[in-house]
């Protein structure tokens, strides 16, 4: 009796320290953009699978302390450091990203996750998948060392 009161308690609060992992977020990896192209751009966040009808956010990421701008040869990752959750793309919405300095729109739709949980949300969904103007993309990684909050990137072209 003793041992089984024991095992509930422990599996209760086992289940207690278990929380939802943070959702995996894509970080836009630019090829082919000059700095100046990309000081800003808008994310604009969609109702999922609804045709981007219904607009539910919009963040304008600007260069600031708060952007972490990485350059290797001809792609410039962008990393965002916010409390916003609205200024990642993550799954659960479809995103807009326009650049505003070449008037290009990127659409991204599907942004699949593994959804796992740990200890008190001390954990990262990673992103599997997602639709990127209509081509089903598999995300890369970056391996920054400087800026390492999410390694998942999507590659956009000029």
């Amino acid at each position: 009796m003793k041992k089984s009161i024991f095992l509930s308690i422990a599996v209760l609060f086992l289940i207690g320290c278990s929380s939802p992992c943070y959702r995996g977020q894509i970080n836009s990896a630019f090829i082919g953009f000059s700095a100046a192209d990309i000081d800003t751009f808008i994310l604009r966040q969609y109702k999922p699978n609804d045709n981007y009808l219904h607009l539910i956010d919009t963040s304008i990421i600007v260069n600031t302390g708060s952007i972490y701008y990485s350059t290797s040869n001809d792609t410039t990752t962008v990393f965002v450091n916010s409390s916003n959750l609205n200024d990642y793309l993550t799954a659960g919405y479809d995103w807009e990203l326009y650049i505003p300095a070449k008037n290009k729109t990127v659409l991204f739709s599907n942004i699949v996750d593994e959804i796992n949980s740990g200890y008190k949300g001390a954990c990262l969904n990673p992103v599997k998948s997602f639709v990127q103007d209509g081509q089903f993309t598999v995300p890369g990684f970056s391996t920054n060392k400087t800026f390492p909050i999410s390694g998942f990137v999507a590659y956009i072209h000029n």
